[in-house]
């Protein structure tokens, strides 16, 4: 061979390595595998067959299982591809390099059928080798018997051996592709994306994912805090920005909910959580998950509406039922009283006057006033001394159930929750249901009056202890307090400092203490807010009002 055609050569084989040991995909290293072969041999038809975990089958065709075989290829493409017996044993058993003069009937590539039956064609079939498996073939054929000569062969071994050495490379690249897949589509499925947060520089590389959550276009990478800040509800984000800096003085673990406001105006719930550690340049990074919470917060916000509904209904109801059971009661004594009365005008207008009917009138008026004055007695009773279930109660576990019921309360109002309760306390007698809404009414009333607290911690303490033979139950907030004015009414019935309230609810937790045989008071904080204590006796008096 001349020195220029040489160098021609060389130049030629190198560019096919450069092409064979680019490819990150399967079908990309059969594709380039193929090509090189065909390109330098000069070779009518070929194949490369790549398999999944060493087996290789000799058929590829419509009932090829694909899921055991990475890659097929074929020039010019063929849907069939079948290599004879003595192939498979020779190159896929025993990995043998084979280069022979075989009848068309032979060939891997056309069907039989087509196949002149007075001619030969030459074949080339070599194993692809990779850790001393048999992983792929390559296969070559002309109607030239002087194609494959023994140099041609050895630059298609070494073409061949470099697609082995590529194979593995190749199955990193696909492993990393499908998981990167998954961790895309799971992020997907369930609206959260990852992201690194740079303190010093303040840019942000997130996934995809995080990308949509935020309206931000992928080509944005990173992401300076600035594009990231036009994102967030500019109510939410003097909170977010403090939890933040507290977060980074700290190094704490990072945990806030809050808006984010999208370009068309879309606006969406996300939840952050995240942690610090060191990112690859030696900066310290936040490092964690954003999730978007927007159908679980109107799924929320639906549930609470309609729990509200519901509560607003049962009170329109029971309040419906009491007027209508007064009506019906008083209704009567009242028309006897008039009919009475004006009997006894008409007593007195006869000529001459009766005043002995008039005087049984009068006496009519009396009675059905005593009785209209029994039937508000009557009613008076029934709301002071409804019947109590007495048992022994763990006022600890009934506060904790309680506290349990509201914990979405807690979280969608920003409230921290912190107990000190004294597990010493023994069993007191009362009525648990009644209690427990005692405990609801005092810690539903501490969380709305910290809802217009801005700019320092919402947090409602819950605290029991025991003594002198009492149990002493506090809830403390830290919101606005209550005005000097407003102390002295706080428990009566129809009083309320709420737009939306009724004033019945402190009115019923001091009834229902009371009749415990127990006080509730309300205190002014030092700082902030209001505590509100109830005292019960462990052991109620025999026989206990109300009891029967």
């Amino acid at each position: 061979m001349r020195p220029e055609n040489e160098t021609t050569e060389l130049g030629l084989i190198s560019k096919a390595f450069q092409a064979i040991s680019k490819e990150t995909s399967y079908e990309g290293l059969a594709k380039a595998l193929l090509k090189a072969g065909l390109g330098y041999s000069g070779a009518a038809r070929g194949a490369v067959l790549l398999s999944e975990n060493g087996e290789l089958l000799a058929k590829a065709d419509a009932s090829f299982p694909r899921q055991r075989a990475k890659f097929f290829a074929s020039q010019p493409p063929a849907g069939d591809f079948r290599l004879s017996a003595d192939l498979i044993e020779r190159v896929l058993a025993r990995q043998e390099i084979v280069v022979r003069q075989d009848s068309w009937n032979e060939s891997a590539l056309i069907d039989p059928t087509k196949c002149p039956t007075d001619r030969n064609v030459a074949q080339l079939c070599l194993p692809l080798i990779h850790q001393d498996r048999t992983i792929g073939v390559l296969y070559l054929e002309s109607e030239r018997k002087e194609t494959f000569t023994p140099r041609c062969v050895s630059v298609m071994s070494m073409l061949a051996s470099q697609a082995a050495v590529s194979f593995e490379s190749v199955q990193l690249f696909e492993a990393l592709r499908e998981t990167n897949m998954w961790m895309v589509k799971g992020q997907q499925i369930g609206r959260m994306g990852s992201y690194r947060w740079n303190t010093r520089t303040l840019l942000s590389r997130a996934s995809r994912e995080c990308y949509r959550i935020f309206d931000i276009d992928l080509d944005v990478n990173p992401v300076p805090f600035e594009v990231f800040q036009s994102r967030i509800h500019p109510d939410d984000f003097p909170a977010l920005e403090q939890k933040l800096a507290k977060a980074v003085s700290t190094k704490s673990p990072f945990n806030h909910e809050y808006r984010v406001v999208h370009r068309d105006g879309t606006t969406l719930h996300v939840v952050a959580v995240g942690q610090f550690d060191l990112g690859p340049t030696g900066d310290v990074e936040l490092e964690g998950i954003i999730t978007d919470i927007t159908e679980r917060k109107a799924a929320e916000e639906a549930l609470t509406d309609a729990r509200n509904e519901l509560a607003r209904a049962v009170r329109l109801a029971t309040l419906g039922e009491l007027a209508g059971s007064i009506v019906h009661e008083i209704n009567q004594p009242l028309t006897g009283i008039i009919m009475s009365a004006e009997a006894c005008l008409r007593w007195l207008a006869h000529d001459p006057a009766a005043p002995g009917e008039a005087r049984k009138s009068a006496m009519r008026v009396i009675e059905h006033g005593r009785r209209a004055s029994d039937v508000v007695t009557g009613l008076r009773s029934l709301v002071r001394d409804a019947q109590l279930r007495i048992t022994d109660v763990q006022i600890n576990e009934a506060i904790e159930e309680i506290l349990v019921i509201l914990k979405t309360d807690f979280e969608r109002a920003g409230v921290t929750l912190r107990t000190v309760l004294d597990r010493s306390i023994p069993t007191l007698e009362g009525d648990r249901v009644q209690l427990q809404q005692v405990v609801l009414n005092l810690v539903r009333n501490a969380i709305d009056a910290m809802a217009g607290v801005h700019g320092r911690p919402r947090v409602l303490s819950a605290s029991s202890k025991v003594t002198d033979g009492y149990v002493a139950v506090e809830i403390a907030d830290t919101g606005v307090g209550i005005a000097s004015t407003s102390r002295e009414r706080l428990f009566d019935a129809l009083y309320t400092t709420k737009g939306e309230g009724l004033g019945l609810g402190l009115s019923i937790c001091r009834k229902i203490v009371v009749v415990h045989g127990g006080r509730l008071w309300v205190e002014e904080n030092t700082a902030y807010g209001a505590t509100f204590t109830f005292t019960l006796p462990l052991r109620q008096p025999a026989p206990m009002s109300g009891s029967s």
